[in-house]
């Protein structure tokens, strides 16, 4: 595969769901292949710090995703940003180092930090222009880091203006789509069974949650519980190792009663036994507005694996 044009850097813990939709996005506008996204994208055996800079030294351009946790200073002692073996740390020097375009891209709740908050060799970081990207605009909000990096999505040519050399060109799209086709259907075969995850709320409670994938009528469908209660899965959308889906609930308070909607955006990642997928929630509709939460589920024990 050749180079990624664009590489995101971000925290796992601070804005890993956003990171896999907004990788989904672009390269759904620019070709799959297009993006590059840490330990994901890195074959097993690979130099982690070797193909990071080479990675860096080959990008159009860098996606620096700042959350509320950036820093990575919510745990007792120092921040994780001061580290100078900090991987984030690392990427972003490397990027600003080698004078790549940098834009650092602010998520819901998140500012941008001063040069005096962060570690000398990230100061100019401070100084870039930055854009936000959010739910409510999230198309609008990829057009304009495109535009800043100069990316512009690929051009759709229409057969009858390239003759035979395009009829085959979409021989080979068609083959493309039957393999992204293949593809959808192998993820969606290893979704099916029942996952748990241990789930920290915004308001501080841990709740052990469990999704079960299964198919009916041909099409996949299933269960997600919310604080322990299982909610009927909606709008299932699966397009590679990407899944998207929604689930309701009901919140009261006194006599009013609201109906709260759970969407959920997961990505199927690693191989058995160690697959899993990473969950970003987002729920809307209650008395208040929480922030969307992101974790890890695994396999169910009673399925015969080990959950890590």
């Amino acid at each position: 595969m050749g180079a990624s044009r664009i590489f995101i850097s971000y925290r796992r813990d601070d804005a890993a769901g956003y990171a896999g939709r907004l990788e989904e996005s672009l390269e759904r506008r620019l070709g799959r292949g297009s993006v590059f996204r840490d330990i994901g994208d890195i074959t097993p055996g690979e130099d982690f710090v070797r193909v990071i800079r080479a990675r860096l030294a080959d990008a159009q351009g860098v996606l620096v995703l700042i959350g509320p946790r950036w820093a990575g200073g919510a745990a007792p002692g120092p921040r994780r940003i001061d580290d100078a073996g900090d991987f984030v740390r690392l990427e972003v020097q490397e990027a600003l180092a080698c004078g790549a375009r940098v834009v650092p891209v602010l998520l819901p709740g998140a500012t941008m930090p001063s040069e005096d908050e962060l570690p000398q060799p990230l100061q100019p970081l401070a100084r870039r222009h930055a854009l936000e990207l959010d739910d409510a605009y999230w198309e609008a909000g990829v057009g304009r880091l495109l535009a800043a990096l100069g990316s512009v999505p690929r051009r759709r040519i229409w057969p009858w203006a390239l003759g035979a050399a395009a009829l085959g060109a979409l021989a080979v799209a068609a083959w493309c789509g039957l393999a992204a086709r293949d593809e959808d259907g192998d993820a969606a075969a290893a979704l099916l069974g029942r996952w748990e995850a241990e789930v920290r709320y915004d308001w501080g409670d841990v709740h052990r949650e469990r999704f079960e994938f299964l198919r009916h009528a041909g099409a996949l469908t299933g269960s997600a519980s919310f604080l322990r209660v299982p909610r009927a899965i909606e709008n299932l959308r699966l397009e590679g190792r990407n899944l998207q889906f929604e689930t309701r609930s009901e919140q009261s308070m006194g006599e009013e009663r609201r109906v709260l909607t759970h969407r959920y955006a997961a990505e199927l990642r690693g191989q058995p036994p160690e697959q899993h997928l990473l969950v970003r929630m987002q729920s809307s509709g209650g008395f208040g507005s929480p922030r969307p939460i992101v974790f890890e589920a695994r396999r169910a024990a009673a399925e015969g694996l080990t959950p890590r």
